[in-house]
């Protein structure tokens, strides 16, 4: 697996603004070189016709997903290393197998590769 090039988890919302939560050692950009990661100027508008407390929980929920990105990036390396031991063929249909091509997938979709 290649090195990964995003910023370092684990991230925290701060009103619309979503950071590392360990700061970057010194300013130096070999451990990475972004300090803020998004910033948005509203989060979820909702339809029109939404209701507003739907709205807010569906954003809030959103944004604990995106928050929570890096863990499950990590999550899926690791379970994808393990499953990976079980030699699985390519179109078989034990769910280890499934598991483990639907992790590729969403690893490489992750990492750009």
């Amino acid at each position: 697996m290649s090195e990964l090039k995003h910023t370092p988890g684990p991230w925290k919302w701060e009103g619309y603004n979503l950071y590392p939560v360990e700061p970057n050692p010194a300013c130096e950009p070999q451990h990475y070189a972004v300090h803020t990661i998004l910033t948005a100027e509203y989060i979820g508008w909702g339809f029109l016709c939404s209701d507003h407390e739907q709205t807010s929980a569906e954003s809030n929920a959103n944004q604990l997903l995106i928050a929570a990105c890096p863990d499950l990036l990590d999550a899926a390396i690791a379970a994808e290393a393990t499953l990976a031991r079980g030699r699985w063929i390519e179109g078989s249909t034990d769910p280890e197998a499934i598991a483990l091509f639907k992790l590729r997938e969403a690893i490489a979709k992750a990492t750009g590769a």
